[in-house]
């Protein structure tokens, strides 16, 4: 059982390279912009042998020209209600009135242990900086360098393991979770989909385009089912990504592409365009890592009757639709709003469909009776006076299925053949959410 810890503190005393440090890798986005970290993330990491997860929220701020202050604050408030502790950050350099104002919130609201942090405690001049912290009220303090590590980083984290009773973590990994990734172009629905999946307000929605930045991970279970979901900063043309956070995020988001078993693909129904090229670039990404895929076409609800009731408009946009996601066409596709819920409820039951489709193994003597059916209905050709043969099939890996094809002239396949054999393998074992690999392989001298 892993013991929740909250970090608070207002924008840029360090709250992200903390995390990075504690985690061990760059997990959170950092940067000299202030408020990079908006949403509420949730992130494993052990102290000697003890599990933690963190609640990193964004850095909480009392300027009302900041139109995520209110959000952020309200997303920092309910990772404390779940967590056993707070993890209060400052920076050295001085007490702010923000620190303040926190410090009596946290007084106020909270009956939690609170532990202070001094962050930037790099030398022993800075050290004797620390005592002016006591002021804000709290009893626990402690100088840290979350940038280079430190003593009294490693005292915080002991007496937290001692005063939390944290337990030791089991070497066990959970393979049946499904890892699910998000993914879309920025402002099109992602946020309040994982909200609405969620069942809570995780992720800020905003019509602030790229209101998220980092991705954000729940585990949660749905229907007797584990999965890990992750709602990923909107992926933006690089050529667009003007900004290092923008450009990390989009490292980000490719990353929990990569990384997923999964990868909801969300489009904006509203707009002129039905998929746009950076859609179609999404979608090829999906394709290219070899990833399971669901396709949900957002904002169903605000597109005219005009089209939706009329069969020759709305069949001419199922066409255009299948031709731009050709990339992905194994995936199944539903219509939905994730503002009002509607058909909301069928994803989960996709994404499993699509992940055991993506992990599915066949026995080699189906697969050598299919592909024997195939070749009567449908010889290989004859290229350059050769007659091709295909063999001999075997299921060499899964998610993605991976076949290898034994041959006699692997390098005369045509691309139309390969295909042929694509289409008649989904035919006989669906395979439906899940790209395919075939690989052509010589006879063996």
């Amino acid at each position: 059982m892993r013991t929740q810890i909250s970090i608070i503190g207002r924008p840029n005393v360090g709250k992200s390279t903390l995390v990075n440090r504690l985690v061990g890798s760059r997990l959170a986005i950092v940067g000299e912009e202030a408020g990079i970290t908006r949403d509420r993330n949730y992130i494993d990491f052990e102290w000697e042998g003890h599990p933690f997860t963190i609640v990193d929220a964004g850095g909480i701020t009392f300027d009302q020209q900041d139109v995520f202050a209110e959000d952020i604050l309200r997303q920092a408030l309910l990772g404390l209600e779940q967590s056993a502790a707070v993890l209060f950050i400052t920076d050295v350099n001085g007490i702010t009135s923000e620190d303040e104002k926190i410090a009596e919130l946290l007084r106020r609201q909270c009956a939690k242990p609170v532990y202070l942090a001094i962050n930037k405690v790099d030398s022993h001049d800075r050290e004797m900086l620390i005592y002016e912290f006591y002021k804000l009220g709290f009893d626990k303090l402690y100088p840290i360098s979350a940038l280079h590590g430190s003593h009294g980083l490693s005292e915080m984290l002991t007496d937290m393991v001692k005063d939390l009773n944290v337990g030791q973590s089991s070497s066990t990994i959970d393979e049946n979770i499904i890892k699910v990734a998000v993914v879309g172009k920025p402002n099109v629905g992602k946020s309040s989909l994982f909200n609405k999946l969620v069942g809570e307000e995780r992720s800020i929605v905003s019509d602030v385009s790229g209101t998220t930045r980092d991705a954000i991970n729940t585990k949660l279970t749905r229907y007797g089912q584990e999965f890990e979901l992750i709602d990923t900063a909107g992926l933006r043309r690089k050529s667009k990504v003007k900004e290092e956070v923008e450009r990390f995020s989009n490292i980000r988001t490719t990353y929990s592409i990569a990384a997923c078993d999964v990868a909801v693909l969300l489009i904006d129904a509203s707009e002129e365009e039905i998929v746009t090229d950076q859609d179609q670039r999404i979608a090829a990404l999906i394709e290219q890592k070899g990833k399971a895929c669901v396709v949900l076409i957002n904002k169903w609800d605000l597109v005219s009757a005009e089209i939706k009731d009329d069969q020759v408009k709305l069949s001419k946009y199922h066409e255009q639709l299948d031709h731009k996601l050709r990339f992905i066409d194994y995936a199944e596709k539903e219509f939905i709003s994730a503002h009002t819920g509607k058909r909301t409820d069928k994803v989960w039951e996709m994404i499993k469909k699509a992940n055991e489709e993506h992990k599915k193994k066949l026995t080699t003597s189906i697969l050598n009776k299919v592909l024997a059916d195939i070749s009567v209905f449908q010889p290989p050709p004859v290229v350059k006076q050769k007659a091709i043969k295909v063999k001999y099939i075997t299921q060499i890996n899964v998610a993605p299925p991976e076949f290898l094809l034994f041959t006699n002239y692997p390098e005369l396949i045509p691309e139309s053949y390969k295909r042929f054999l694509e289409a008649q393998f989904r035919q006989y074992f669906g395979f439906k959410g899940t790209p395919i690999r075939l690989n052509f392989r010589g006879e063996e001298k």
